[in-house]
């Protein structure tokens, strides 16, 4: 086989793992999925401003609801909430990525700043991160708001195809908080969108009616 026919092989493989994955690959329980952790990119909190503390505790926090389901895996199961045996691990970008952000911007007590964000938007925040060397499907959790004032937590579940940075689809959950501390409080929230994604009847089963395509 001649160099030029590796060559042109080598592009058409590449080409075509680029695109392989697509909606219907979600619901497929073969198909590997990185998890890439919470993204707080636009995110705004509502109330309680004197509980977060400082600016390097609201940082810290980032970290914590990170490492909270991290630390906690059969409490926060990622896995069973989306029909997989496991998932990979992978939170160095939106670590990263969060690290960066102007935390202090993200305080506000107005209610219009709940439920502001759009799917589009969510494309835009993806297009915005480096997600160089990861491959395959990965799911990011971009929390919209943590809404003391009306004791409820939005958050956006985006699934992407890695290769492309393309968002296969983002749904938004909104659950309650609960716990004792900050961490643990909106923890509680956290626990219980993934509960509503693995219900039987909400979430990832509703989703793969949506999406999903033989």
């Amino acid at each position: 086989m001649n160099l030029k026919r590796i060559a042109f092989l080598f592009f058409v493989l590449t080409a075509f793992s680029a695109k392989a994955q697509t909606k219907s690959d979600v619901f497929r329980p073969e198909v590997p999925v990185t998890w890439l952790g919470l993204d707080f990119s636009r995110a705004n909190f509502i109330g309680d401003r004197e509980k977060f503390g400082s600016e390097s505790d609201v940082r810290h926090l980032l970290d914590a609801w990170n490492d909270l389901i991290l630390k906690e895996p059969d409490k926060y199961d990622i896995a069973r909430a989306i029909g997989r045996k496991k998932v990979e691990n992978n939170l160095q970008a939106v670590k990263a990525h969060n690290s960066e952000l102007d935390v202090l911007s993200m305080f506000s007590d107005a209610e219009k700043d709940y439920l502001h964000l759009k799917v589009s938007d969510i494309d835009e925040i993806i297009a915005g991160y480096d997600l160089s060397g990861l491959s395959g499907i990965g799911l990011m959790f971009n929390v919209e708001s943590f809404n003391k004032t009306n004791k409820e937590g939005s958050i956006y579940v985006t699934f992407i195809n890695l290769n492309t940075k393309e968002v296969l689809f983002s749904e938004r959950m909104v659950a309650p908080p609960h716990g004792n501390g900050m961490r643990n409080f909106w923890g509680g929230c956290l626990f219980d969108v993934l509960e509503k994604i693995g219900s039987k009847k909400d979430g990832f089963e509703m989703w793969r009616k949506k999406y999903y395509r033989p």
